[in-house]
């Protein structure tokens, strides 16, 4: 082969490369993962969480209780039950896992209607869970609903530092899953955890 037979050998080549390349993934899509792949179920469009009223160790809370931290939210009405426990474990585990980004997240606790007086246990188990009590129809739990007409408890909801509902975790995504979406959320996050 000559040396001119291979330079226009090379030239085909580099311009039919990236067109074999485009019909390769056009039949077996599955080679190349696009995009970021998320464990949660996001909330499009985000949600502006407006009108929070709480009352967090009798002092009332409005949306800043939110901002500023990437925040996993959690609601109970009535008695925390064994999913309640197995759901504070969970994002416990999810928030200490974080390490030196520990401090850009925070929990949360919705108690919701009459609160009900949380096991000894439960709070020792849990020292850095905000525990919050909301009245029961409050118009701006709503905000919190997906499908149907009340907020599934049984769900996390993550909340972004500028107070967005954003995504939601069903109690079937399992902790590291959770924990590898915070992870590259607080990795990309350009907000700086308020102290």
């Amino acid at each position: 082969m000559t040396r001119q037979q291979k330079t226009l050998l090379i030239t085909a080549l580099v311009f039919a490369a990236p067109l074999l390349l485009a019909i390769l993934l056009f039949i077996k899509p599955d080679l190349v993962q696009l995009g970021a792949k998320n464990n949660g179920i996001l909330i499009t469009p985000a949600r502006p969480l407006d009108a929070i009223s709480l009352s967090v160790a009798g002092q009332e809370m409005d949306k800043s209780l939110l901002e500023g931290k990437w925040t996993w939210a959690s609601f109970l009405e009535g008695p925390c039950d064994p999913a309640c426990a197995e759901q504070l474990y969970k994002s416990r585990q999810v928030r200490l896992a974080l390490g030196k980004d520990m401090d850009k997240g925070q929990r949360l606790l919705v108690q919701v209607g009459t609160a009900s007086e949380l096991e000894p246990q439960l709070l020792e188990a849990h020292p850095d869970l905000i525990i919050a009590n909301a009245e029961e129809g409050a118009a701006w739990l709503t905000q919190f609903h997906l499908d149907g007409n009340s907020v599934d408890t049984a769900n996390i909801y993550l909340v972004d530092p500028l107070g967005n509902l954003m995504m939601y975790y069903p109690p079937e995504i399992e902790g590291p899953k959770i924990l590898k979406d915070i992870q590259r959320l607080v990795r990309v996050s350009w907000i700086k955890p308020k102290q």
